[in-house]
């Protein structure tokens, strides 16, 4: 009997055990049931070829182009061209009125020819004749300086002779005294003679001086008269406009009969080659280079045109960010369109796409699911291994497209990672694909 109860006694033990057991399993998988998994975006490391670029706008540019302002002093006779039309350089464009400038050249002409004549008579008349005549002077008083000279050496000579003679009593005194007073009358006209000659001298250099003052000024006023006639030739010469270029003509603000107004031009455009002219930030500019190829899309086209890299600006100008308040540095950069097609057009938009590597079977994730440890500046993923548990993992980074990024490093082919990670995961976290959960298209 006691043997029963005792076995009676074990037996409810046992059950108790087993429903106390039961009873922690259950609490068990209530609290781990309490452990939901977070909805996140996942997204595989894929293979494929990644391509390292950038995209600016700017606007389509005539290889070069040629202003032609008009003067608005002076009426329109003639329109040559008309907007559209092809041109080479040396074709007239539009001409102006130039009959005021005729009838100043050809009085121009007259008045030339009016002071050559002056100069001629100058040289050939009246101040050849007046200097003539000074010269003459001159040499007839030169003669009677010699004449009188010699007169009084023959009248000193007799003097002594009669000296010596009035001395030994050979003729009288009065005889000596004419030959005395003959002496000094000759000198007196010796005297006389210089004086003369002198006054005959400064009176040649008068009329000399005189004579080449007029010439030199009849001949510089000549000299003007033909700078004012060149003057006047080239004036008419620039009343006719024409292109200094081979080209298009884009523009065209001329009327004939008509005064141009202030700021009205002609323009052409040399349309044997076009170019576009961006800004790329530094991060960009440094690696374009000279030759380097791009690809040159027109906004609202379909068509893409290669293009060539023929100028990188020589300074960095500080832009203000049209998203932000922030500066960038940006640098211009133009490309020469190589073969551009008939839709193009001076003015156009245009996207310019810069190729700077380019690599294929590369292992890639996006920009989106790349974050940064803030201890050590590392770049990092949040892996998804097969029980949906959430790994760290370190990455090293290659190339960089717009939204892609290669994984040199960290990561192998297919391995799952987050888009996207909220803030608040963490390794060992349990995370399943959203339902709702969208690829992020947002750029580096």
């Amino acid at each position: 009997m006691d043997k029963k109860i005792f076995l009676k006694k074990k037996i409810l033990v046992g059950a108790v055990s087993i429903i106390l057991l039961a009873g922690i399993g259950i609490s068990y998988g209530i609290k781990n049931s309490r452990v939901k998994a977070k909805e996140v975006n996942i997204e595989n490391a894929v293979k494929e070829t990644i391509i390292e670029n950038t995209i600016a706008t700017g606007n389509i540019e005539a290889n070069y182009r040629s202003n032609i302002l008009l003067d608005n002093k002076k009426k329109i006779i003639k329109v040559q061209v008309t907007e559209g039309q092809a041109v080479k350089k040396d074709d007239v464009l539009v001409v102006f009125d130039s009959s005021d400038e005729e009838n100043e050249l050809e009085k121009q002409q007259i008045n030339l020819k009016n002071t050559e004549l002056t100069l001629n008579q100058m040289l050939n008349g009246g101040v050849e004749a007046d200097k003539s005549a000074s010269e003459n002077s001159a040499a007839q008083a030169n003669y009677s300086l010699e004449n009188a000279k010699r007169k009084y050496d023959d009248a000193n000579k007799k003097l002594k002779q009669n000296e010596e003679l009035f001395n030994s009593g050979a003729i009288s005194k009065n005889e000596y005294e004419d030959s005395k007073k003959n002496m000094e009358d000759s000198y007196t006209a010796v005297k006389s003679a210089e004086d003369a000659l002198e006054n005959a001298k400064t009176s040649l250099k008068a009329t000399n001086s005189n004579s080449e003052a007029k010439i030199a000024n009849q001949k510089n006023q000549i000299e003007l008269i033909k700078k004012d006639i060149e003057n006047y030739k080239q004036k008419i010469k620039d009343c006719t406009v024409t292109s200094n270029i081979d080209g298009k003509v884009i523009k065209v603000d001329a009327k004939e009969n008509q005064y141009p107004s202030s700021g009205d031009q002609i323009i052409v455009d040399d349309v044997s080659k076009y170019k576009t002219v961006v800004n790329l930030k530094q991060y960009d500019a440094l690696k374009a280079k000279i030759g380097q190829k791009a690809n040159v899309k027109i906004k609202g086209s379909e068509n893409s045109y290669s293009g060539t890299v023929i100028e990188i600006g020589q300074f960095a100008a500080a832009e203000t960010n049209s998203s932000s308040d922030n500066q960038d540095s940006k640098v211009k950069v133009t490309v020469i369109i190589d073969d551009p097609g008939d839709e193009i057009k001076s003015g156009y938009e245009a996207d310019v796409e810069f190729i700077f590597n380019e690599k294929k079977d590369s292992l890639v994730v996006r920009f989106d699911g790349i974050k940064e440890d803030k201890e050590n500046g590392q770049k990092f993923i949040f892996a998804v291994d097969p029980n949906n548990k959430v790994t760290k993992k370190y990455i090293n980074i290659g190339i960089e497209s717009e939204y892609y990024a290669e994984v040199t490093d960290g990561i192998d082919e297919n391995e799952e990672y987050v888009l996207n990670p909220p803030e608040n995961l963490k390794e060992g976290d349990l995370v399943i694909q959203g339902s709702s959960a969208k690829t992020s298209s947002n750029p580096k």
